[in-house]
């Protein structure tokens, strides 16, 4: 997550939506001029400038860290500060950022083995149908209501990144944007052939919010 005083914006940092990758575009704009270098991971860094939560496995510092809701930032914050900073997240196609969530937790081993099958489209089958979620509403939503002011789509990235710069008015530098994470998924296999009728159904039945709000669809 970031915040920035210095161009009066925040972010929140969703799941499985590139979101590493927007918020190291960004951070530039929560430090002094000229001392940002990239890093994958990152300490939590608090300065008059602006705020970059801590970046790495777990909740290592209490106060500030990747993937904050949005209810916790704004408490922290203070109401003045939410409401007066242009506010902004990264969302995907909940039955894309499934599929992206369960093929991470495969490559880190973070899956029960025990819901392995005899191949990928089985056993994401089997992982979603035995409870497999990724839900971070709470990034873009408080008591219900959405509480950010633009949401750049998984599927139009660069769009959505030139979109905030021009709101922000900071240069627009396409080439400057890490492409992080990718390749963990069989891109041999069309997204709709994952799913079947019920994954399907469980999948609307989870993101009715985000498939009504958004736009969504299951891919034809």
């Amino acid at each position: 997550m970031l915040v920035s005083h210095r161009k009066r914006f925040i972010y929140t940092k969703t799941l499985k939506t590139a979101g590493t990758s927007v918020e190291s575009y960004f951070e530039k704009y929560c430090l002094p001029r000229g001392q940002w270098q990239f890093s994958h991971a990152r300490e939590a860094s608090v300065r008059k400038e602006g705020i970059i939560g801590y970046r790495g496995r777990g909740k290592k510092d209490p106060a500030w860290y990747n993937h904050m809701p949005a209810r916790q930032i704004k408490e922290q914050l203070g109401d003045q500060l939410w409401e007066d900073y242009f506010k902004f997240c990264v969302i995907r196609n909940p039955f894309d950022k499934l599929l992206s969530h369960f093929y991470y937790i495969i490559r880190k081993e973070m899956i029960d083995p025990r819901l392995l099958q005899a191949d990928d489209v089985a056993s994401f089958r089997n992982w979603l149908k035995s409870g497999g979620r990724v839900i971070d509403r709470d990034k873009y939503l408080i008591e219900g209501r959405v509480c950010l002011d633009y949401f750049i789509r998984y599927e139009n990235l660069q769009e959505g990144i030139r979109e905030v710069c021009t709101r922000l008015q900071v240069p627009f530098e396409p080439d400057q944007v890490p492409r992080l994470k990718t390749g963990m998924r069989n891109d041999q296999i069309p997204l709709k052939d994952y799913y079947d009728a019920q994954s399907i159904s469980i999948v609307k039945d989870l993101y009715s919010f985000e498939l009504d709000y958004f736009g969504y669809d299951f891919p034809s």
